[in-house]
């Protein structure tokens, strides 16, 4: 097969583009084309390579009776061969199981795979261990076609470097595509981004900018790094990082970098230029991944054009995701069960979950900053995200045609920038559609900053499901090879222009609890203790009279610290009587707690075994004056006074870290060590605050110290985080430990978790806690109680750390 000819599609040409495959060489994308020729009725489906934006050559021909065969051109032209290469052949006693045959050298056929699924449905690949084709469900003629580039084409070697490099019967434009895009191995691995996770971000881009220029040789993915990184403004970024600090993060699954800077320092075009430097990184980063580096030092490399070629092509790709996306909506939703109870399947936990897990998915190279809102009772979305800056785009484009550079003036690659926003709006509706099957309307909006407002919507697209599954999918499926210049999808989202209203979501649902009368769900008065949303408010009116005597008494207290003391014993007479009065007339078990925070009423329960209690909230005043009482003893150091009353504060707000600490500090004066083993204890059973769960363990590890269980301190001083406030005193205090028992090193991170599990602690956030908040988050979102979900959310993230909990969070506000 000396010459393999290439083949025009048209737009409308039925193709599909697979997903890279281990063992394809890298640099090449290949897939199927149905009906490009014409009628066969013999036909299922052609293998192909794609060449270039908007060409393939042909690999080979899948027969619909479970024959393939090697070709290079349609059957119109070239009759097919006698003996097929590869054939599927079925077991004769159940038809849903099968073998692949592949022809080898000598002309003899021998299994190469089992198989499982029938022509009429999906087949897959059945292997011992997991391969492509055994973790994907294909219809007959696409897996077909992929057990046929993966035992055929790409086993063989010589064909697989040679499918379209050798192609004599290339037009001039594409085989220039193919001597640009082919990979050389170099004389050694080169690592484009050394250096840029440890040092600050200029030096790290002034240092790759030294190394490519007093390279002896550089390759092409040197080259083009330098020319990307070269387009910096090198001072005025030094200007910036002098401003805010930043940090450079690396997104896995998206495989995107990500910026991190305090966005409240800088203007508008400081915030636009670093922007434009993390689409310059991640532009460099879809070439390494193209090409089979990633992060990895790169072992070959195509020429300096061939980067721009595939800088090109990622940009334009950014709609292929949409069918893929699509696909998925049937698939389980790794977020329906985050704590012990389930989501409602197609309820707003899990339509807002897929979607946010889609999104933080999505290889954009652009920011994609976004929020959302969902009303899955109307089946209606909303999605709005940051315009691109101009800047990020290409300042010159490598024309294989010409084969010659174009440079990229501002006004082009505002256009280029235009379609490329054009196209992520595209794939967002599909991402919205693939959220949940009851979502059948969308509105994807486009917003610029603003110096007033903060941002101004400047485009508005409507789609309804069924117009955008008929209209606009096989629109995506073309882009990528369609010029950015042409603006195609921007023009095609010109008859989807179309003004959103002012409120997707009912108001109702984003109630404050003190304004929110709602009955709770059976479910969720027992998770949370309460019968009504308002029953969970913590926070006191702001013109409450009792708080304002609170204040009053220490101003009074400047003076008069006396005075001041019976002032707060009087007042805490009187709302503890208040207290009593309600507890009485309550018609089942209740206990009056103070709770700082939402998220310390959340937890609350936990503590609760009879799940029939009701709790009641302690005015704020109470606790306050209480402090103050405790403080003035404190001031005394008349610490056996202090005591009881400290553990009056403590009984009031049983779930309060600050209870805690204050008991534990009375107790510390007093040398109680073993009860302040007890109140530390009680407190790494509920916290789930970082800096807590450090001054907690900090406080105990000195306790243990004292009650000679050296071990056990030791592990303590170990699990205080680092970078906390108490995570200097406890490397200090805890070196001194290991000199008294003559220890060297500190115990491992896993070796002090043990140790505690042994004396019956769990590590912080236990698991009682963080299900209580993901039951409470799941239950909370699916019945509409958004501004109670969000706390819990919040902690979540905070502890977990997955993007996407921040991307639900931010839905909901």
């Amino acid at each position: 097969m000396a010459e393999r000819p290439t083949y025009k599609l048209r737009f409308l040409d039925p193709k599909k583009r697979f997903p890279a495959i281990p063992e394809q060489p890298a640099g090449r994308s290949y897939g199927v084309v149905w009906k490009l020729f014409g009628e066969d009725q013999r036909e299922s489906c052609y293998v192909v390579e794609f060449v270039g934006k908007s060409h393939v050559s042909l690999l080979g021909y899948v027969s619909v009776s479970g024959e393939v065969y090697k070709v290079d051109r349609p059957v119109s032209e070239a009759p097919l061969p006698n003996d097929p290469d590869m054939e599927l052949v079925l077991d004769e006693s159940d038809s849903s199981i099968g073998e692949i045959m592949v022809r080898e050298a000598n002309g003899a056929m021998h299994a190469c795979a089992q198989t499982v699924g029938s022509p009429e449905g999906p087949m897959r690949e059945q292997s011992d261990h997991e391969t492509w084709n055994s973790t994907r469900a294909l219809p007959y003629g696409e897996f077909m076609a992929s057990m046929f580039l993966r035992y055929v084409i790409f086993a063989d070697s010589e064909n697989a470097i040679a499918s379209t490099a050798d192609a004599g019967g290339l037009d001039e434009g594409m085989q220039n595509v193919v001597d640009k895009i082919k990979l050389v191995k170099l004389p050694e691995p080169v690592e484009v981004f050394l250096g840029f996770n440890t040092a600050p971000l200029p030096d790290a881009i002034e240092t790759l900018l030294y190394r490519v220029d007093h390279a002896e040789n550089p390759s092409g993915i040197e080259r083009y790094a330098a020319t990307l990184m070269s387009e910096i403004d090198l001072p005025r970024l030094r200007t910036i990082a002098a401003k805010s600090e930043m940090s450079l993060a690396r997104i896995d699954r998206s495989k995107l970098f990500y910026l991190n800077f305090d966005r409240s320092l800088l203007d508008q075009d400081e915030i636009d230029m670093l922007l434009a430097i993390e689409c310059r990184l991640n532009r460099l980063s879809g070439i390494l991944e193209r090409i089979g580096a990633g992060l990895a030092p790169a072992a070959s490399s195509p020429s300096l054009e061939g980067c721009a070629l595939f800088d090109s092509w990622h940009i334009a790709k950014t709609t292929n995701d949409v069918p893929r996306l699509l696909d998925t909506a049937s698939s389980d939703n790794p977020w329906a069960k985050p704590g012990t109870v389930s989501c409602q399947p197609g309820g707003e936990w899990d339509v807002r979950t897929r979607f946010a897990r889609i999104v933080e998915a999505l290889n954009v190279v652009t920011r994609l900053d976004y929020t959302y809102r969902v009303n899955v009772a109307e089946g209606i979305m909303l999605v709005r995200f940051g315009q691109s800056v101009v800047d990020a785009m290409p300042q010159r484009e490598y024309d294989a045609q010409d084969d010659a550079w174009r440079e990229l003036d501002e006004d082009t690659r505002a256009i280029w920038g235009a379609e490329h926003d054009a196209r992520v709006a595209l794939t967002l509706a599909a991402a919205c559609f693939a959220a949940g099957t009851c979502i059948t309307r969308c509105y994807v909006q486009i917003a610029a900053p603003d110096s007033e407002q903060g941002e101004r919507v400047v485009a508005t697209y409507f789609f309804g499901r069924a117009a955008y599954l008929a209209d606009c999918v096989p629109v995506a499926k073309d882009l990528e090879s369609m010029d950015m210049d042409d603006m195609s999808c921007k023009r095609v989202l010109e008859a989807y222009e179309s003004t959103a209203p002012e409120t997707i979501e009912p108001a109702e649902v984003h109630a404050r609890p003190r304004d929110d009368h709602r009955t709770l769900p059976p479910a969720l008065r027992d998770l949370l203790l309460a019968d009504t949303a308002d029953e969970l408010e913590v926070m006191e009116e702001d013109d409450d009279p009792y708080v304002a005597r609170v204040v009053e008494l220490r101003e009074q207290a400047k003076v008069d610290r006396t005075g001041a003391f019976e002032g707060f014993s009087r007042l805490v007479e009187e709302l503890e009587a208040k207290c009593a009065v309600a507890e009485l007339l309550a018609t089942g078990p209740v206990q009056t707690q103070f709770c700082d925070n939402q998220l310390v009423r959340m937890v609350l329960p936990v503590l609760e075994e009879d799940r029939s209690v009701r709790i009641l909230r302690a005015p704020d005043a109470l606790y306050f004056a209480q402090h103050e009482i405790c403080s003035f003893y404190a001031e005394q150091e008349d610490f056996e006074r202090a005591l009881p009353e400290v553990r009056h504060l403590y009984d009031l707000a049983r779930s309060s870290m600050q209870s805690h600490f204050a008991l534990i500090n009375v107790l510390a004066r007093l040398e109680r060590f073993d009860e302040i083993i007890e109140v530390a204890r009680h407190g790494l059973r509920i916290a789930s605050d970082r800096s807590a769960i450090g001054y907690l363990f900090y406080r105990l590890a000195f306790a243990y110290w004292n009650c000679d269980q050296l071990d056990l301190a030791l592990a303590c001083y170990r699990l205080v985080p680092r970078g906390e406030e108490s995570g200097s005193s406890a490397l200090e205090e805890m070196q001194g430990l290991m000199n008294e028992m003559g220890v060297s090193e500190p115990p491992t991170f896993e070796e002090a978790v043990e140790t505690i599990r042994k004396a019956g602690l769990e590590l912080p956030p236990v698991s009682a806690v963080t299900n209580q908040l993901a039951d409470a988050a799941v239950q909370l979102v699916d019945n509409g109680f958004f501004f109670l979900a969000r706390g819990c959310i919040f902690q979540m993230w905070r502890t977990m750390g997955n993007d996407e909990l921040g991307s639900l969070n931010r839905s909901l506000g």
